[in-house]
């Protein structure tokens, strides 16, 4: 039916770009359990892949990865108008100018902090899409 397709909520895809396993696998299943769709990827060149082949509501990005910094993949979301958030060790000193206004959540983190993050820029994501 027509109608069906606008009474089921489709739920958010969300790239997440992250190179420790661990983490990788509680973060996805913390915002998985949020009713979020989540795709892992462990490296630049792996989230660049994604971008290609995807299309995301939002993104989680670590900074520092195995093969390089993720800004490239935080310019290519920028340019595809995907709201990405860092989550990160490193010191938020460390991220370009023009990635400044996302958001930062410095590592350690509670998982609630990160969803609440991922919460808040989905909702900007969805403002802005409205607007």
């Amino acid at each position: 039916m027509i109608g069906d397709t606008h009474s089921k909520q489709k739920a958010p895809c969300l790239l997440l770009v992250e190179d420790q396993f661990d983490l990788a696998d509680l973060v996805e299943q913390a915002l998985a359990d949020q009713g979020n769709e989540v795709t892992h990827a462990y490296s630049v060149f792996e989230a660049m892949s994604l971008l290609k082949e995807g299309r995301f509501d939002a993104a989680i990005l670590d900074v520092e990865l195995r093969d390089g910094m993720v800004f490239p993949v935080a310019d290519r979301l920028a340019d595809l108008g995907v709201p990405y958030l860092f989550a990160s060790a490193v010191y938020e000193q460390v991220v370009p100018m023009r990635h400044q206004k996302a958001r930062f959540v410095p590592k350690p983190f509670h998982i609630p902090q990160l969803q609440e993050a991922v919460n808040a820029t989905l909702a900007q994501a969805r403002r802005r899409s409205e607007g």
